[in-house]
C-alpha cells in the first residue's frame, strides 16, 4: 500500500464525478448466448469466455501438509503452541491453482480475495511498483472443479483490495488517469450472469495517494484512501457520496452487521476508529470510538481486520493478530508473528497483513513466512468478548507459494492471494 500526506482542503476540493469510457462492443461470443460478450475500452479489457482463460488454472487435489508449531515465538497469554488431536486430524486439500494475470505485458501479483456464496470468490491484482496495472478474477464452483468465469485487467490501476455484492463490484485503486486530482478513486464493475461488463462502469474519487479498501453493507458502500485521506460513503444504489471522516493511514473497513457498526484499521500507529452504520450527519460520520492497538507502525503497509461475534480480529503486522472486544476496546488476546530468524528471513518480510476466522479455525497471513492456522477452544463468532484460549497449530506448506497477501476463509474453502504466486483455493476439513 502506498500513501502520501495531503492537506484535508485539497482532499475535500478534489471530491467530483467522472464516468468511465463506454465500451466499444463485442469482441467475441461468450460461452452462454445470453451471457455478455467479451468487450474492451481505452483503459479495461474483459474477457467472459471462461475457456480462454482456462490455461490459467490448474487442479492438483493434493494434500497440504501442516508443520507444526515450527518458527513460533513465545506466545501471548492464552495461547498455546502445542500441536494437539485438532491439527492432526485437519485437512486441507489444494483443489486449484489460479496462475495471476498479465497485463501490458506484465505479471501483476494477487493483492486480496473475497468468498461470496457457497462457491464463489472475487480477486484482486496489482502492480509491484510501476506502472499502475490491476485485474479482477471471478471464479466460480470451488466446491466442485473451479473455473475462471471471467476476468478484467486495466491498463491504468492498482486494485488494491475490493468488495462486491450481486451486482457490481467495488475496487479501491490507485490511478494513472489524469482526470483525477489524486490516484485514490473507487471503481465499480457490474456482474451480469457471473461475468463482467462495462455497462454503469463508473469511478469516483477518493483523497490521497491510493484507495486503500472498500466494504458493502445492505445500502452503503465504505472505502478507504491512505494518509490525508479519509473514510467514504456512497449509497449503493445511486453510488452517490453520502459522507467522509478524515482518518490518516486509513488501511482497512470491515462491517460489524451485528452492531451496526463501521470498523476502520489505522497505522502508525494502529488504531481502530469504529463508526455507526448509516449516519451521515452533514454529509459527515458518527464517530463513536477509537481504540488503540499495539502493531500497525510500518509505514505503507497492509493491515486488515476480520469482525466476528464483536470482536476485532486486526493483522497489526510485527505484532501479529490482535483480537479487540469493539465495546470497550480491551485487548483480549493476541497471536504472534513467527519467529523470522528461526525460519531464516529477514524481519522485514515477516509481517502479519491479514487474518481470517469461522468457527473455530483461524488462518492467519504472514507474508514470506507463508500462511498460518490456529485454533480457539470456543467458537469465535459465539464467544463474545470472553477470553479464550488459542493453540498455533502450525504452518501450511505450499510448494510454491510467494508472498502471502490476503486470506480468507469460509464455508470450508480456503481462498490465498499468494501475490505472483496467485490464488491457492484450499478445502478444508476434519473441522
Amino acid at each position: 500500500m502506498h500513501t502520501r500526506k495531503l492537506s484535508l482542503s485539497a482532499a475535500l476540493a478534489a471530491i467530483v464525478l467522472a464516468t468511465a469510457s463506454c465500451g466499444e462492443g463485442p469482441i467475441a461470443p461468450a460461452n452462454n448466448p445470453d451471457d455478455p460478450p467479451n468487450e474492451s475500452n481505452d483503459r479495461i479489457d474483459i474477457t467472459n469466455d471462461s475457456d480462454d482463460l482456462g490455461d490459467r488454472i490448474n487442479t492438483p487435489g493434493s494434500d497440504i501438509p501442516i508443520d507444526p508449531s515450527s518458527g513460533t515465538r513465545t506466545l501471548a497469554p492464552g495461547v498455546n503452541a502445542a500441536v494437539g488431536a485438532s491439527a492432526s486430524a485437519l485437512r486441507l486439500t489444494l483443489v486449484a491453482e489460479v496462475l495471476p494475470p498479465t497485463v501490458e505485458g506484465e505479471v501483476v501479483q494477487a493483492t486480496m480475495v473475497a468468498i461470496r456464496g457457497l462457491n464463489k470468490v472475487m480477486v484482486s491484482y496489482n502492480m509491484a511498483g510501476a506502472p499502475r496495472l490491476g485485474a479482477i478474477d471471478w471464479i466460480k464452483k470451488l466446491d466442485s472443479r473451479p473455473e475462471i468465469s471471467a476476468s478484467a485487467t486495466f491498463n491504468d490501476s492498482d486494485i488494491s483490495a475490493l468488495s462486491w455484492d450481486g451486482s457490481y463490484v467495488y475496487a479501491a485503486q490507485a490511478t494513472d488517469a489524469v482526470e483525477f486530482a489524486f490516484p485514490a478513486v473507487v471503481e465499480r464493475l457490474k456482474l451480469t450472469n457471473d461475468k463482467f461488463t462495462l455497462e454503469d462502469n463508473l469511478r469516483l474519487p477518493l483523497t490521497s495517494f491510493a484507495g486503500t479498501s472498500t466494504m458493502r453493507t445492505n445500502s452503503h458502500i465504505y472505502a478507504t484512501s491512505g494518509d490525508g485521506g479519509h473514510v467514504h460513503a456512497f449509497d449503493k444504489s445511486s453510488f452517490a457520496l453520502l459522507g467522509q471522516y478524515p482518518l490518516d493511514d486509513a488501511r482497512w473497513v470491515a462491517s460489524d452487521a451485528a452492531g451496526q457498526r463501521v470498523v476502520v484499521v489505522q497505522g502508525t500507529p494502529g488504531r481502530i476508529a469504529v463508526f455507526a452504520e448509516g449516519q451521515f450527519p452533514g454529509g459527515s460520520m458518527t464517530l463513536l470510538n477509537t481504540f488503540p492497538f499495539p502493531g500497525a507502525d510500518i509505514p505503507e503497509s497492509k493491515s486488515t481486520a476480520e469482525i466476528a461475534g464483536g470482536k476485532a480480529f486486526i493483522a497489526a503486522g510485527p505484532q501479529g493478530v490482535q483480537i479487540m472486544c469493539l465495546d470497550d476496546g480491551q485487548i483480549l488476546g493476541s497471536v504472534p508473528r513467527p519467529d523470522p530468524t528461526s525460519l531464516g528471513l529477514d524481519p522485514s518480510v515477516v509481517v502479519t497483513n491479514a487474518v481470517t476466522v469461522d468457527g473455530d479455525i483461524m488462518f492467519i497471513s504472514n507474508g514470506e513466512a507463508g500462511v498460518w492456522v490456529a485454533q480457539g477452544s470456543s467458537d469465535f463468532e459465539t464467544s463474545g468478548c470472553a477470553q479464550q484460549q488459542i493453540t498455533m497449530l502450525g504452518r501450511l506448506r505450499f510448494g510454491d507459494l510467494q508472498s502471502v497477501n490476503h486470506v480468507e476463509f469460509k464455508n470450508n474453502h480456503l481462498v490465498v492471494a499468494a501475490g505472483l504466486g496467485g490464488v491457492k483455493l484450499v478445502r478444508v476439513s476434519g473441522i
